[in-house]
C-alpha cells in the first residue's frame, strides 16, 4: 500500500489559538496528505528542556537572536549544522514531506536557517497569522504566502515576492455564524441573563481592573471573565465579590468552554489577539480591543483605521466604548463588517488551496 505523502507543520510556544492544529485538521481532511506537527521543544535550543522556567526564558533568548538575523536562503554547500539546524534537518530527511509550513515567524526563521546551513532544498509556506506584515526578515525567506488581506500581498509584492505565490486565504480559524434566534437559546443554555453580556479576555493583572470597572455599572450588563490561573482567578473573584449582582458576573476558568461564552456574549473586550479577533468577526460579535506595543499596536492600528474594531487606551476608555455599543447601531454595523471580512475564507478552502497547488 503506498503511502500518503506528508506535510510538516513547524510551529512554537508563542503559536495563537491553535493554528497549527487548525491546518493539520484542515490538510488531513482532504485524505491527500498525512500531517506531522513539530513545535520548538522538538526541534529548538537545548535549554528548552531544563524545565519550564528555564524553557521560557531560552526561548525567548533565542527568538530575539533568530529573528534579528538575516535570513536569505541559499541552497549551496551545507555548513556545519548543530543544535536547532540540526533537528531540523533531520525531520526533513526522517519525513521527507511534501512542503513544509510555518505558523509562527520563530518557526519560519529556523526552518530557513536549517535550510540555509544545510543547503536544503524544500518548498517552504508560511502562513502569516497577524493582520500587518511583521518586521521580521524571517517573514521573507518562504517560497509561498498565506496571509489574511490583500494589504499584506502588496507589502510583500513590494519586497519582491512574487503575486503569484501569495495566496489571500484569512486567517486559520473557523468561526460559526450564529443568528439571532440561535444566539438567544445559547444564552439561556449558558444561564445567561438577557442583559447585554460583555466578554472580557484579557491577561493578568488587566482582567481585574477591567473587571472592577465593569461590575461597578451595575446590573446594566452582565459580565464573563476569563482567567488564566490561579493567581488572577483569586482577584477576579475578589471584584467579582463587590458586585451588586453577584450572579451577572460568572468566571470560567475552562479552556474549552471559552468559545463557547466568547460566541454568545454581545460585545467582547480583548488584548490584542489574532485568531480571538478574527473568530470574532467570522461570529459577528463586535470588538473593542488593546494592545501592548510593538506589533500589537500596528495590528490595532490597521484594524481601527479599517473600522473592524473599537480601540481602547485605556481602562476606562472600555466602558465608554461598551455604552457606544449598546446605545447606538454602532455593534451591528462593526459585525457586519467583520463577517463580510471573512465569509470567502475557511479552513477548509486553504487546504484546497494548498492541495492544489501541490498537485495534491
Amino acid at each position: 500500500m503506498q503511502r500518503k505523502p506528508v506535510v510538516l507543520i513547524l510551529t512554537s510556544s508563542d503559536e495563537r489559538g491553535g493554528a497549527a492544529e487548525n491546518y493539520a485538521a484542515a490538510i488531513r481532511a482532504g485524505g491527500v496528505y498525512n500531517v506531522v506537527t513539530l513545535d520548538e521543544s522538538r526541534y529548538g535550543a537545548r535549554p528548552l528542556f531544563k524545565g519550564k522556567t528555564a524553557a521560557e526564558l531560552a526561548f525567548l533568548r533565542d527568538k530575539r537572536k533568530l529573528l534579528a538575523l538575516p535570513v536569505p536562503v541559499s541552497h549551496g554547500r551545507a555548513r556545519r549544522l548543530y543544535g536547532r539546524n540540526r533537528r531540523v534537518a533531520n525531520a526533513l530527511k526522517r519525513y521527507d514531506p511534501e512542503y513544509v509550513l510555518t505558523v509562527t515567524p520563530y518557526a519560519c526563521a529556523a526552518l530557513a536557517e536549517a535550510k540555509r546551513k544545510g543547503g536544503i532544498d524544500i518548498t517552504s509556506v508560511n502562513s502569516v497569522c497577524s493582520f500587518v506584515l511583521p518586521q521580521t526578515a524571517a517573514e521573507l525567506s518562504s517560497d509561498i504566502f498565506l496571509v489574511e488581506n490583500a494589504d499584506i500581498k502588496a507589502a510583500l509584492a513590494e519586497r519582491g515576492v512574487p503575486q503569484k505565490n501569495i495566496a489571500v486565504t484569512g486567517l486559520p480559524f473557523d468561526a460559526p455564524h450564529i443568528t439571532p434566534i440561535e444566539h438567544e437559546e445559547g444564552k439561556q443554555e449558558l444561564g445567561l441573563p438577557r442583559t447585554p453580556t460583555v466578554f472580557v479576555n484579557a491577561e493578568g493583572g488587566s482582567a481585574a481592573d477591567i473587571l472592577g470597572l465593569l461590575v461597578d455599572q451595575g446590573d446594566i450588563i452582565n459580565i464573563v471573565c476569563c482567567a488564566d490561573g490561579v493567581k488572577h482567578l483569586a482577584a477576579l473573584r475578589r471584584q467579582a465579590d463587590g458586585a451588586e449582582t453577584r450572579s451577572n458576573v460568572v468566571i470560567i476558568t475552562r479552556k474549552d468552554m471559552f468559545d463557547d461564552y466568547m460566541f454568545m456574549s454581545d460585545i467582547i473586550v480583548t488584548g490584542y489577539d489574532p485568531s480571538v479577533i478574527y473568530k470574532c468577526f467570522k461570529a459577528g460579535r463586535p470588538v473593542i480591543a488593546f494592545g501592548g506595543g510593538g506589533d500589537a499596536e500596528r495590528n490595532l492600528d490597521y484594524l481601527e483605521r479599517a473600522g473592524l474594531v473599537m480601540r481602547a487606551r485605556s481602562d476606562i476608555d472600555v466602558v465608554a466604548l461598551i455604552y457606544k455599543f449598546m446605545q447606538t447601531d454602532t455593534a451591528s454595523e462593526f459585525a457586519e463588517k467583520g463577517m463580510k471580512r471573512t465569509e470567502m475564507f475557511s479552513l477548509a478552502n486553504t487546504a484546497g488551496y494548498l492541495e492544489a497547488h501541490f498537485g495534491g
